[in-house]
């Protein structure tokens, strides 16, 4: 077995230091599956060395390293060998801190299916992740041949990808993976990143020619998949590529991405710097660089709450008790504003909130809405950006929002279109009954008093 057929290069090799070089091609528990100039072999750790002495760093899937070859039983893994790449997570049990996924791979194909589960937040995630890897990301929007017409989907996954490869492909037809060429060589290895159910076990088989991995369909309630995959392997397919498949992870908890980050949200950190104050907050200060861009249209807001959110997150590993002191303090202040408040889950209970408009002045109180949720004033018809799904009060804009027009639901309900000053997102919001009737029809009339054509023209089109 020549060990440079799955990418060892004897350079890895440090100096002074004996035993057979292997690569870990999968990871059971404490058990490990090598590959290594003996053909195939399992191995564990030396406990001197990785548990008590906490002198190497526990390998995974794809990592190479030394060992005490044993014709006739489990060898021994005495060393890890210096990585040319890696990707780990939070682990999702809580207080086990790092989970390593993969190592020493040269792409990273980051998945996601173009059904209900096409989700760009999810996408962010994994971008961010893979650019920390030191691998090259690559993304694959799969079962192309659901949609007659995907376009739109592609364009908002180029708007967050930094200058990313997207493609779009059908494991089913084959379709896009002709484009996939410059990735697909012998002696690559390639890293399937994405949640159950987009097909990484259907990509493989494919390019292995062959039905070599279990493959599951989806739940037709929600496009979500099963898992197929129980554990992380690399695969050597007979045209010399490799692939580490893992399980589906449909949540990734940020761990060490503080180059990552700044490269997948190179767009968002270009502004940071150039506000008027060095301690610019980015709320409400004059001269804010990152305010002034979203209010311009330059940057979505969506876009830069996903930095702030994901940048939150990544806090936890770099300063682990300045972030935990943190968060105490934020969970007593948000413990102390719902006693206040008698704040409520608003996307699944009524909003029963007395306010004042912020507009007008109005005092507003939730009876005489006509429905179980008031938000906005029935004066002016203003409203306020604190949500970024309906009800969940997740936005940190807080921008006023102008009622811009109206539009009729398929029931025949009038809902007025909100745009905001700050941030310039667009929302819709049912009417309440006891809004202006006034105010309604002079916005809905409105693009008729201002035609963007000659009134006489459009006399002249009807004869």
């Amino acid at each position: 077995m020549n060990l440079t057929d799955y990418g060892f290069i004897p350079t890895m090799m440090p100096e002074g230091r004996s035993g057979t070089p292997a690569r870990i091609t999968a990871v059971y528990k404490e058990m490990y599956e090598l590959i290594c100039e003996y053909g195939h072999a399992y191995g564990r750790l030396k406990t001197s060395i990785y548990y008590r002495g906490g002198q190497e760093e526990f390998p995974t899937t794809g990592d190479f390293v030394l060992i005490n070859y044993n014709p006739s039983g489990d060898s021994v893994i005495n060393k890890t060998l210096k990585r040319k790449s890696f990707f780990s997570r939070r682990d999702p049990t809580p207080g086990r801190g790092e989970q390593s996924i993969a190592a020493n791979f040269d792409y990273v194909f980051i998945m996601q299916s173009l059904n209900k589960d096409f989700n760009t937040k999810r996408l962010e995630r994994y971008i961010t992740l893979a650019m920390q890897s030191g691998a090259i990301p690559v993304i694959l929007l799969t079962k192309a041949d659901l949609l007659d017409d995907y376009t739109t989907h592609v364009r908002a996954v180029e708007k967050i990808a930094g200058g990313v490869g997207v493609y779009a492909v059908s494991a089913k037809t084959g379709y896009g993976i002709s484009d996939l060429g410059d990735y697909l060589k012998p002696r690559k290895t390639i890293v399937l990143l994405g949640s159950s159910g987009v097909g990484k076990s259907s990509l493989v088989n494919l390019l292995a020619g062959d039905d070599i991995m279990a493959v599951k369909g989806i739940r037709e309630d929600d496009s979500k998949g099963r898992h197929t995959t129980t554990h992380r392997q690399l695969i050597m397919l007979s045209s010399g590529i490799m692939i580490i498949d893992t399980p589906g992870m449909r949540e990734l908890g940020m761990w060490d991405v503080s180059s990552g980050l700044g490269e997948a949200f190179g767009d968002v950190e270009s502004y940071l710097g150039r506000c008027k104050f060095n301690d610019c907050r980015h709320q409400s200060e004059p001269g804010c660089a990152i305010k002034a861009a979203i209010a311009s249209g330059e940057l979505p807001h969506k876009r830069w709450e996903s930095y702030l959110k994901l940048k939150h997150e990544a806090r936890y590993s770099d300063n682990k008790a300045g972030f935990l002191q943190d968060k105490q303090q934020r969970d007593k202040d948000i413990s102390k504003f719902q006693r206040q408040n008698k704040s409520v889950d608003y996307r699944h209970l009524a909003c029963a909130e007395s306010f004042a408009c912020k507009v007008c002045g109005t005092p507003i109180v939730p009876e005489g809405a006509g429905s179980q949720h008031r938000n906005h004033c029935p004066k002016c018809l203003s409203s306020i950006h604190v949500d970024e799904e309906p009800g969940d009060r997740a936005s940190l804009c807080k921008g006023i929002m102008d009622p811009i027009g109206v539009w009729v639901r398929k029931n025949g309900e009038w809902a007025i279109i909100h745009r905001c000053r700050s941030c310039g997102v667009l929302s819709s919001n049912r009417i309440a009954a006891d809004d202006n009737p006034t105010l309604l029809m002079s916005i809905a009339v409105k693009p008729l008093a201002a035609p963007p054509f000659p009134l006489g023209q459009l006399e002249h089109r009807l004869d």
